[in-house]
């Protein structure tokens, strides 16, 4: 399939914030999108990747929020509904793991406004609560769980410190 068909049948099924980001992300990755081929699976697999979508929409950040009023998420839930692919997969649950795994307790320790500290460890707990709750854990659970626990132990150990 010509990547051209592809972005234009986000071009005509989603919003306009979706096809020039679907088309900002397949131009960043193929020379050239107008005249390259490439297998459908493989174009989706690209945007069911959450972390990659994100990467390649970084810089693009400016007409996503300002002239369209939308967000990375809103794009990327707007196309995984377009394809029918779960949002609640792999790619997020990674993403949000690599996201806490970057909040090391001495980092968090590390914060002086107590106030500061509590909202980060409540926004931590939050968003393991929401890993764990995740159709994508329940059905991983046996390989998953190991990582989870050792984030819930930091963040326990970061919360007993703080004495809160």
């Amino acid at each position: 399939m010509k990547i051209i068909d592809f972005i234009d049948e986000v071009k005509f099924n989603c919003s306009e914030i979706a096809y020039l980001s679907t088309y900002h992300i397949l131009n960043k990755i193929y020379d050239d999108v107008e005249t390259q081929e490439e297998n459908k699976e493989i174009l989706l697999d690209i945007l069911e990747n959450y972390s990659l979508v994100l990467q390649y929409l970084n810089d693009y950040a400016g007409p996503i929020y300002r002239r369209h009023n939308s967000s990375t998420k809103k794009i990327y839930d707007e196309l995984s509904s377009y394809f029918g692919f779960d949002t609640d997969n792999k790619y997020t649950f990674e993403h949000i793991v690599k996201k806490l795994k970057t909040q090391t307790p001495s980092l968090i320790m590390s914060l002086e406004d107590d106030e500061i500290k509590l909202q980060t460890i409540e926004n931590f707990e939050e968003k393991l609560e929401v890993l764990t709750s995740s159709k994508y854990y329940t059905q991983n659970k046996n390989d998953l769980e190991e990582k989870i626990n050792k984030l819930q132990k930091n963040i326990s150990l970061v919360r007993r410190a703080s004495n809160f």
